[in-house]
């Protein structure tokens, strides 16, 4: 996949709105959850670096590397970031680098085709205390049939419930520190992203973000 080919195409295609669909506020949100639990300067690998956006708010506060099957993204991260530690490829990357701290996958896991696999390498490379920390969409809930409706991402292999993720996590040995509901939707230019812990938010949210820690 390279700039102009199918790499390019897919961001064009399946996300023609990317950069309104990661404003400030919500990349913010995605900082303040990582900062709860990791301290400054430690050791950060992004699983799907996408187009770059958030290793560009974190790449002075922690110690940064990341993986994209897509070389258009890691040429885009690249270009954004300045950072050489981006690797063409998935979760088998992680052993080109030295054991993160955590692990980030922010609306990745739900494209990966063999997500227990996926789940072992995670777990396998972290140390004890090391965190997987994410955000999935899910496709239960009174907005299920809507996040169904709207997601036009074929390579969305895994659609479900978040009972399933936590589930998901649990069976590959995580423990779930904290878990919340997340509501967003791009409304002409401007992009709703509500975020908590909150019973009503875990409930109707239209994804979940969490942190699960190894033991």
């Amino acid at each position: 996949m390279s700039a102009g080919g199918p790499g390019e195409a897919y961001y064009a295609g399946c996300y023609p709105d990317y950069a309104a669909q990661n404003p400030p506020h919500k990349l913010a949100f995605y900082r303040r959850l990582l900062g709860r639990y990791l301290p400054s300067g430690a050791r950060l690998f992004e699983l799907g670096v996408g187009l770059g956006l958030f290793l560009e708010t974190v790449r002075e506060e922690y110690e940064c590397a990341g993986c994209d099957i897509n070389d258009f993204g890691i040429a885009q991260t690249r270009r954004r970031t300045g950072l050489e530690s981006l690797h063409l490829g998935s979760v088998e990357t992680l052993g080109l680098e030295p054991a993160p701290d955590a692990v980030v996958s922010w609306d990745v896991l739900e494209h990966l085709p063999d997500l227990g696999h996926a789940l072992a390498a995670i777990h396998s490379r972290l140390p004890a205390g090391g965190y997987l920390i994410g955000v999935v969409p899910v496709y239960d809930g009174p907005l299920g049939w809507l996040v169904t409706l709207l997601d036009k991402d074929p390579t969305h292999v895994t659609r479900q419930g978040r009972r399933f993720w936590l589930d998901r996590l649990a069976a590959a040995g995580f423990e779930v520190r904290e878990w919340g509901g997340v509501l967003r939707k791009l409304i002409g230019s401007r992009y709703l992203h509500l975020t908590g812990p909150r019973p009503l938010l875990r409930h109707i949210g239209s994804a979940i973000y969490f942190v699960a820690q190894k033991p």
